[in-house]
């Protein structure tokens, strides 16, 4: 019994005793699995090959810069080539941040660079099996205008010997974004007599050719009633175009007009310092001190607020700095008409929706693209240079004074205007070019006005909507 009892005894003791060494060791054990998982979380990544320099240099640039900086992973894969990790960084909301290296990988192109013409794609108006382009631009002195002599209005049925399709429309719209594509194969078509066919005509090709692109081409008045209107279409915020810019705006000051059409349709962005060197000349009582601008960025780089003059002197350029001369530009107009379209973007939507707390702003058209964003370049400038990838990432969502944008969906118009319900598409900005037609109603009660356009028969075909808009949108810059 006394053995029986001391061992019984001795088991319970070493029980109690375990027991005891665990309620000691356990805190001990668990503060050290504690630092040895904090220690590998907070372990940086050092890369020590030329893959691995790259792109923990992405990495870091988009964590410190990138406006969904805080929707990126903490644990991204290192191996992959560069341009695939660069994506598996970017937020599902994100539609324009690029990257470049010079070479195999590099900046957008659109079809109007390259090829000299804008382009939409409609459902054929004889066949839903099938897509088809219409011409609504072409740029003078490319090879597109001099030596093909598309025009505004044209359609094509096939490019490179292709009918257009649903199934293939992203390949063959990439043909014509594309560098390696030193020309393209169009096969034109025209609508018959009276309207129920869609004809082939003639195969043209055209080559590439970059022609810079000019901001403003030409200017139009109309008159009725002793008020005189003025047509600026603006085609590009290109800082280099100021001039021509600034010159077309002393005409419309010159012609004293009371009322103004401004044509964004075809203007994919650009510069912002472009757009408030013309906004100067479009808001009553012009202030340079008054805020035009609110970059709101990620939690490094905050809310940044710019005064019209302070937006101008990001412009390489010196023409238009001069506050007192943008004032004498001022048309002093109580209001204005934007035409608008799905190529309207970047800074021609910011000049749109940062105009509208300073004076009334009429949308006519159609819904733009949806840029309300801002970017600028990072490229590694250490010496010696280790990484020639360049990034060029949203950093800010741009917005008016207030503090309103929220754009990214597009603008919708005031007055909705599908263009290509009549087609052919009649010469830009005069009567008979829908969008125009609507803003001289509002203006004059009609667009019967004394401009007498060339008008080409045309065809109603309400059920028609753009598809596919050609151009895209030139980044804007902004301020580091």
């Amino acid at each position: 019994m006394m053995l029986t009892h001391s061992h019984g005894y001795s088991r319970a003791w070493c029980c109690y005793a375990w027991r005891s060494k665990l309620n000691c060791i356990l805190p001990i054990l668990l503060v050290c699995l504690l630092y040895l998982s904090c220690s590998k979380k907070q372990a940086v990544f050092q890369p020590t090959d030329p893959l691995g320099i790259a792109n923990k240099w992405v990495y870091d640039s988009m964590k410190l810069y990138y406006y969904w900086a805080d929707q990126m992973t903490d644990h991204p894969d290192y191996s992959l080539p560069t341009q695939a990790f660069f994506k598996q960084l970017l937020s599902p909301e994100d539609r324009f941040s690029w990257i470049s290296n010079h070479t195999d990988v590099s900046s957008p192109q659109y079809t109007f660079q390259l090829f000299g013409f804008h382009y939409t794609l409609i459902r054929h108006p004889f066949n839903p099996q099938q897509l088809v382009g219409v011409i609504t631009l072409v740029v003078p002195a490319s090879d597109a205008a001099s030596r093909v002599h598309l025009k505004r209005g044209m359609f094509f049925t096939q490019v490179n010997n292709k009918h257009i399709t649903d199934q293939n429309m992203n390949a063959i719209t990439g043909e014509l974004e594309s560098k390696a594509s030193s020309n393209a194969l169009l096969q034109l078509a025209a609508l018959n007599a009276n309207g129920t066919a869609l004809i082939d005509s003639v195969q043209v090709t055209v080559n590439q050719k970059i022609v810079a692109s000019r901001a403003v081409y030409t200017t139009r008045f109309f008159n009725k009633n002793g008020i005189k209107t003025g047509y600026l279409p603006y085609f590009l915020c290109a800082e280099n175009e100021d001039n021509v810019l600034l010159q077309k705006l002393q005409a419309l000051k010159n012609e004293r007009i009371t009322e103004l059409i401004l044509d964004l349709r075809y203007n994919p962005g650009g510069s912002v310092a472009s757009v408030s060197k013309l906004a100067a000349a479009l808001v009553p009582s012009f202030n340079a001190d008054n805020i035009f601008i609110t970059y709101k960025g990620n939690r490094n780089g905050g809310t940044v607020k710019l005064t019209f003059k302070e937006a101008v002197l990001f412009s390489g350029y010196s023409i238009g700095k001069d506050m007192n001369y943008l004032q004498t530009l001022n048309l002093g107009l109580k209001r204005i008409y934007i035409l608008t379209s799905g190529v309207t973007a970047s800074a021609a939507e910011l000049l749109t929706n940062n105009l509208k707390p300073y004076t009334q702003v009429n949308l006519i058209g159609d819904k733009t693209l949806g840029k309300d964003e801002a970017s600028f370049t990072i490229e590694d400038k250490g010496t010696p240079k280790q990484v020639d990838w360049i990034l060029t990432p949203i950093v800010y969502k741009v917005a008016d004074v207030n503090g309103h944008g929220n754009y990214s969906s597009g603008m919708i118009p005031d007055y909705v205007v599908n263009e290509f319900s009549s087609l052919p598409l009649q010469e830009l900005g005069m009567p008979g070019d829908l969008p125009v037609d609507k803003a001289l109603e509002l203006i004059y009660g009609t667009s019967q006005v004394d401009v007498i356009a060339l008008r080409r028969q045309t065809f109603e075909f309400p059920d028609i909507k753009p598809l596919f808009h050609s151009s895209g949108a030139f980044p804007v810059t902004a301020p580091k």
